[in-house]
């Protein structure tokens, strides 16, 4: 049956007025955590690492994993959880989220690898912020290549939380920019994470690190 010309009119007339949401939607993945979200034009990078620098341990680095997860359980988004210090802590029943709990670095490259290559979950964060420099430093370039061909292949994203710039992969890389102090302990979570800012340190085009 031939489309009708309305029809196809009237696509012609969308795709004018909102080309980039269109565009926008194919090539993020929403978190539904509004100011990464908004940071970032429509969500995470499909297909591409994105770096979460936490510089200090007072950064809110846990908060900023609490947020993305639960905002990712209420629109109803699986997202897997690398703990490779097994130093996550829930605050919540989490149905959809696979958490696995390591006790190395070397377990959580091992784990994110099979995870990556099932392909089943579109997001998969690797959370290295309680790591030691020396033990990451320890991790071959090699590695992020190799999630990177990954993910591009199965159109998955991949955050990656560490203190210092460690994936020369990443496509954007981001940073918190507030420091907690003490008294700021004493605060719900829910209006603590309104100190939190982020902010885009870099970012490059998936042309720039593709290889043959």
């Amino acid at each position: 049956m031939p489309v009708s010309p309305k029809i196809i009119e009237l696509r012609k007339i969308l795709a004018e007025r909102y080309p980039q949401q269109a565009e926008t939607r194919s090539l993020c993945l929403p978190t539904g955590w509004s100011p990464l979200d908004s940071l970032l034009g429509g969500g995470l990078p499909k297909g591409a690492i994105t770096q979460l620098l936490i510089p200090n341990i007072s950064s809110g680095g846990a908060i900023v994993v609490h947020e993305i997860i639960e905002a990712m359980q209420d629109v109803s988004q699986y997202v897997a959880l690398i703990d490779s210090t097994n130093c996550f802590e829930p605050v919540a029943d989490h149905p959809l989220l696979l958490w696995i709990r390591c006790q190395n670095v070397l377990q959580a490259l091992k784990a994110t690898d099979l995870i990556l290559r099932d392909g089943n979950l579109s997001l998969v964060i690797l959370d290295f912020k309680e790591n030691l420099d020396k033990e990451l430093r320890k991790i071959p370039g090699s590695a992020w290549y190799r999630f990177q061909r990954i993910i591009e292949e199965n159109r998955n994203a991949l955050l990656t939380i560490t203190r210092h710039p460690i994936v020369d992969s990443a496509q954007i890389t981001i940073s918190t920019m507030h420091r907690l102090c003490i008294d700021d302990l004493s605060t719900q979570r829910t209006d603590l994470i309104k100190f939190i800012s982020l902010e885009v340190i870099r970012s490059r085009t998936q042309r720039e690190y593709r290889y043959a």
